[in-house]
């Protein structure tokens, strides 16, 4: 069975790091996900298989972490990500300087 959360992110280094890896480790997986910049954080959109495991438990832990606003559990609806969503959102991940780094590097190949 799939279960779909919202979870908004405070703006903070490693916060989708560290909320993805409790849900892991509460024995969560990860069927779907997407991530967009919302006002002063992240708006994270996932779909779990919970292998019988109660959500409601889920949402509490999750709740708890110091990078979460807010945890809200929602029905399924698909949302259409585009490019530029997810490349600010791969950004957001990857420190500046390396970016840079990389793009130095292929230029100068």
């Amino acid at each position: 069975m799939s279960v779909h959360f919202e979870i908004r992110l405070k703006p903070a280094e490693g916060a989708l790091l560290r909320t993805l890896g409790l849900i892991q480790r509460r024995g969560f997986a990860v069927t779907e996900l997407a991530l967009r910049e919302a006002g002063e954080g992240q708006l994270l959109r996932l779909a779990l298989d919970g292998r019988g495991r109660c959500p409601a438990v889920l949402a509490r832990q999750v709740e708890r972490l110091h990078d979460v606003a807010s945890v809200e559990r929602v029905e399924h609806e698909p949302w259409q990500a585009t490019v530029a969503d997810c490349a600010r959102a791969l950004a957001s991940l990857v420190p500046a300087n390396v970016i840079e780094q990389q793009m130095t590097a292929e230029a100068n190949s």
